[in-house]
């Protein structure tokens, strides 16, 4: 199933700017490598139902997911 996500721009101030709407995550890290291509802040990709975030280093152009995921914690989803 192929996922909307949103794709952001995060300034060196720290804010944000809403970029794409994407579907799917392999057409999000498409994009989100497009947009490195013009800018040197950092990407990053939200899926709003799951809470699922992807960020793109800028470094090495490669793809990471944190470690913990998801807008829920244990405690809600007892």
């Amino acid at each position: 199933m192929n996922h909307i996500y949103d794709l952001f721009e995060k300034f060196a101030d720290g804010s944000s700017l809403w970029r794409a709407c994407v579907v799917g995550l392999q057409g999000t890290r498409h994009h989100m490598c497009d947009l490195a291509r013009h800018s040197r802040n950092q990407f990053y990709a939200i899926h709003l139902a799951s809470g699922k975030i992807v960020f793109h280093n800028h470094q090495d152009g490669k793809f990471f997911v944190p470690s913990k995921q998801g807008k829920r914690s244990s405690a809600a989803a007892a």
